[in-house]
Formats: structure tokens, C-alpha cells, sequence
């Protein structure tokens, strides 16, 4: 019996992988052996610190993350501006329970708010409002007090995985496309959810003015997390929708004590000091954007981005100063390499991510397509979000048709597992392929799902790949998301090392290859039918909350 004889180039690996393995050892070498991300993250997080957008630090962040590209020899680095708002920013704040005993509370200002211009003291009271008549009700009653907004929640016992690395099973799981799920272009905004949201933004308009009227010394909000973690969030940066009184956020363990004392008709009072100013000297926020320029003449791009703006809370290590050092390390690697790609490998470090992607859909709108504003005035005037349409049709521009790619990571500092495609089956193979040489660094997850709420979603919207990688979760979301502890303390090295690997190479791999990748279809307008069914639910949820409402109603009835 003779001996089948193969072919030798069969079985070698050039012939199996598309991706090039020589520049991919390469990439590993200097990602793991020469690393300097770690030293990028500390200087955005020890040097610089918090980066609220448009505050002072963040324009540091700028203009550092700018020089810094140009050293390591990326060109036509610039600043993107963009219209934004006013900035803010806190020197200190201090609250401290004068009444009946004394004790220094946990609490951290509301993002633009006003300080309170030296100490005030002011008497505790409940404030647990949702109408017009409950503000009635407060009339004349609230000079000088400092607000308990809304009653406390019982805090219950922890159930939740502090710290987790994704299983086997999970990472099977999100291989499975979801037949239910809505577009990954469509807004999570129902017609139902924006009518709440709009009774919201109403009534808070309202509710600020009447604590303007009513001259309150100031309010406390109680934190989404417990165990003495204070979740942060900002109200209005718009000019002329500042929220009009101090503001800080607790520790719910602090808010707890003082319904206690309230309660048992204790009345305490708190002593806060807030030193706050808002900069209006420049109204525009700013992008940092870079490149290393391609060979070739036709003008193509593959983009890498993070968010570099952060909360003030803390110093914004894991959210997201992991992704900016990971996708500045990436064009450090590459650049080190002295690569010379076929398309530009540009860099772009976002602003006013936190406050509604804010930077990165002024560039798509500037350079890549826009969309429609709404014509009427009082519609336009809006936040974005409150919008009733996103705008139809979506208008390419020049460059629409020359980016190939755009990477993204905001998700913590976890290792990357794997990448969500959105929807897009097409760039499956081609993934799968550039995750070959890193075969041993991750399991290389090619999820269909789509995942939201950050920058990747700017240019998925319009139709262009956008991707966010699938990242191990850490502590992210359970303890430092938006909270004063999202310090560096809590990043993992190692993982940011293959982060940054895997991104160069994934970046390389897009700027080499033969073709742009594969697009889905031109995201469209609801069908007439599919519009029709939108109305149909979003009646459906609205008469339910009327039934909610009437049942709340009812429970205080006499029988």
C-alpha cells in the first residue's frame, strides 16, 4: 500500500494562519519584556488623577497623552474640540454630623454642583418627592435645612461575586446569538422609557427651581453602593441648567444613621464644606487623536480609542485609565516596531464619555457622518437622549468609506477573552484568525452578542465596525465602577500587558490586511410594521404604569 505524501506547506503554520506570526513575536516581546503601561497608568492616575471632563486635570490629560504620542513618534497628533459645557471641579469637601453627636461622615460632592462658600450647618430633613403636590407640601418649609433625598432602602446581605473571572460555561454561553435581541444600532430607549424619562427630566427642572425658591442650604443623596463605597454621578453641565444648591453623595451606612435619628425624633445636623468652582473659560471639550501614517496612497484607517476622561471620585485607574494605557501602549508597541502599514493606525483618547459618549460622537459627526437634529427647537434643546429619534437618513462623508475598523476598550482592566462581534458574521473567520498567535493568552471568544455603553457604539451606529472586546469582569462593576476606590491599587498588570498585545496585534493585523473588513447592512429606520409594534408596547408599558400608579393609590384607601 503506498504512502499518501502531503504537501509540506499544508501543515506549516503560514499556511493554516493567515495572521503574521514573525511580527506577532515581535509584538510579544516588546508588549511583555519592555512594557511601559503600567508607567503610562500611573502617571494618568498618580500624577494627574481625576478627569472630569472639561475640568482642569482632564485638560492635563490632553495635552500629556499628546506629547506623549508625539514622543513615542506618532504624527499629526491634535486636540478634536468639540461643544461640551461648563467645567467643575472640587478642592475639598468634608460633612460631619454635629447633632446630636459628633462623627465625621463619608461623602463626596455631586459632579456640578455649586460649593457652599465656607462651612454651613444646617437641621436634617427628609425630602421624599415625585409630583408638583409633594413640592407643594415642602412650601415654606425648607430655608436653611440640608435634604435627605428619598427614603433608604434596607441593606440587605451581600449575594453578589466580588471578584470573577469568566468560566468556561459563560464564555460557551455568549458564542450563542440572541433571535430576540433588538439591533445593535437601536437605542435601549423605548417610546415608553423616553416618555418616563421626559416626566423625570420635567420634574427634576422643576424640582431644582423650587429648591432655589425654598433656599435650601444643601442636599445628600445616598450611594448606589453599600459597604462604604460611594458611587459618584454629576447633574447638569449645560449653561444654564446647573443644579442650584451643594449637593453631595453618602455612604449608605451614613444616610441609614440619620433616618435613625429622624426616626426616633433625634434631629441631627450636618456641618459641610464644599470647595467647588465651575471653569467656563472654554465651553469645548477635546479629543486627543494620533496616528502612524499608512503607506499606502488610498487613505484607509483601522482606529483604536478609550476614554479618557473619568469620574472624580477617584483617580478613573480602571475606568478608564486601563483602556487609555492599553490603546496607548498598543501604538507604542507598534511604533517601537517601526511598522510601516499599509493603512493609518490612528489613536483616539475620548472626552465626555460618562456624560453620553459625548467625544467620540462629535468626531463620527465631524469626520465619519451625521445624522439629522430635530427640527423643532423645544426637541432640539433636549439632551440627546430624550430625543425622539435618533435622525434619518444617515448622511456618509468623505471619510465614511475609508475606515476599516475601529477597536474600543472601557470595561475595567480584566484580560481580553474575547471580542463581541455585533451582529457582524461576517468578520467572525477573520477574528478567529487574528486571535491564532495568541492562542495561549486567550481563549479567543467570538461572540455575535452585542454589547453598549461606550465609545465602539458612535460608529456602530452609523454602520461602521466598532468593536469592544470581551474582558474579564474583576471587581469592576461590583466594587470600583464610578466609585472613590477606582484607584490603581486595583488594576491588574499582567492583564493590561495582554490586553496591550493583543490589541497591537489585532491593530497590525487590520492595517496589513488585504481587504477593510466586512460591514453589516446600513442601519435603517423602523419598518411601518415594525413602528407599529413599537406604539402597540410602548402603549402597552404606559398603561401599566398608569395601573402601578393606581394601585399605589389604592393601598392607602379605607376599607
Amino acid at each position: 500500500m503506498k504512502r499518501l505524501l502531503l504537501p509540506v506547506m499544508l501543515f506549516s503554520p503560514a499556511a493554516v494562519l493567515a495572521a503574521d506570526l514573525d511580527m506577532a513575536n515581535k509584538i510579544r516581546h516588546e508588549g511583555f519584556y519592555q512594557s511601559e503601561v503600567m508607567h503610562t497608568l500611573e502617571h494618568l492616575t498618580d500624577k494627574i488623577g481625576p478627569r472630569l471632563t472639561a475640568s482642569p486635570q482632564m485638560v492635563k490629560a490632553n495635552h500629556w497623552t499628546l506629547q506623549q504620542l508625539k514622543d513615542w513618534g506618532l504624527k499629526n497628533a491634535e486636540l478634536h474640540p468639540f461643544e461640551f459645557g461648563r467645567g467643575w471641579s472640587s478642592e475639598s469637601a468634608s460633612i460631619v454630623l454635629t447633632g446630636p453627636r459628633q462623627q465625621s461622615l463619608h461623602g463626596i460632592p455631586v459632579a456640578w454642583t455649586p460649593g457652599t462658600k465656607g462651612a454651613i450647618t444646617g437641621e436634617v430633613m427628609l425630602f421624599d418627592v415625585n409630583t408638583s403636590a409633594d413640592l407643594a407640601a415642602y412650601a415654606g418649609k425648607l430655608a436653611g435645612k440640608v435634604l435627605l433625598m428619598g427614603e433608604d432602602l434596607k441593606i440587605e446581605p451581600p449575594k453578589t461575586v466580588i471578584f470573577e473571572r469568566l468560566s468556561a460555561k459563560k464564555l460557551t454561553d455568549m458564542k450563542d446569538y440572541d433571535t430576540s435581541a433588538r439591533a445593535s444600532y437601536e437605542s435601549f430607549m423605548t417610546k415608553a422609557m423616553r416618555d418616563s424619562r421626559m416626566q423625570s427630566y420635567k420634574f427634576n427642572k422643576e424640582l431644582d427651581a423650587f429648591l432655589q425658591k425654598e433656599q435650601v442650604a444643601a442636599v445628600i443623596y445616598r450611594s448606589s453602593r453599600q459597604g462604604g463605597l460611594v458611587r459618584v454621578f454629576g447633574k447638569s453641565h449645560r449653561v444654564g441648567e446647573t443644579f442650584p444648591v451643594p449637593a453631595m453623595i453618602i455612604e449608605q451606612e451614613d444616610y441609614s444613621l440619620l433616618l435613625r435619628m429622624l426616626d426616633r425624633k433625634e434631629q441631627p445636623k450636618l456641618t459641610l464644606d464644599i470647595k467647588a468652582r465651575f471653569h467656563d473659560e472654554d465651553m469645548k471639550s477635546y479629543n486627543t487623536i494620533a496616528e502612524i501614517p499608512g503607506s499606502d496612497s488610498n487613505g484607509e484607517v483601522v482606529m483604536v480609542g478609550a476614554h479618557l476622561d473619568s469620574w472624580h471620585a477617584s483617580d478613573g485607574a480602571v475606568d478608564n485609565g486601563a483602556g487609555v494605557a492599553v490603546a496607548m501602549e498598543a501604538v507604542r508597541i507598534l511604533s517601537k516596531l517601526n511598522v510601516k502599514p499599509k493603512r493609518t493606525i490612528r489613536i483616539a483618547l475620548w472626552s465626555g464619555e460618562e456624560q453620553g459618549l459625548y467625544g467620540s460622537r462629535a468626531y463620527v459627526n465631524d469626520f465619519l457622518a451625521s445624522r439629522p437634529e430635530p427640527q423643532d427647537p423645544a426637541e432640539k434643546a433636549l439632551p440627546r437622549y430624550l430625543w425622539s429619534s435618533p435622525g434619518w437618513p444617515i448622511a456618509p462623508k468623505a471619510a465614511y468609506n475609508k475606515l476599516s475598523v475601529y477597536f474600543n476598550m472601557d470595561n475595567g482592566s480584566g484580560k481580553f477573552r474575547g471580542i463581541y462581534t455585533e451582529g457582524n458574521v461576517a468578520v467572525k473567520p477573520v477574528f478567529t484568525d487574528w486571535f491564532g498567535p495568541y492562542s495561549d493568552l486567550s481563549t479567543g471568544t467570538i461572540s455575535p452578542l452585542s454589547t453598549g455603553g461606550t465609545d465602539h457604539e458612535s460608529f456602530d451606529d452609523v454602520g461602521l465596525p466598532g468593536f469592544q472586546f470581551i474582558q474579564d469582569p474583576l471587581d469592576y462593576s461590583t466594587r470600583l465602577h464610578h466609585t472613590h476606590i477606582d484607584s490603581i491599587d486595583h488594576v491588574v498588570e499582567e492583564d493590561l500587558k495582554q490586553a496591550s498585545v493583543l490589541m497591537a496585534g489585532f491593530l497590525y493585523e487590520a492595517a496589513m490586511a488585504d481587504k477593510m473588513l466586512p460591514r453589516k447592512p446600513m442601519p435603517t429606520p423602523p419598518s411601518k410594521v415594525q413602528q407599529q409594534q413599537k406604539d402597540l408596547e410602548a402603549a402597552k408599558e404606559r398603561r401599566l404604569r398608569e395601573l402601578e400608579g393606581k394601585k399605589a393609590l389604592d393601598t392607602k384607601a379605607v376599607y
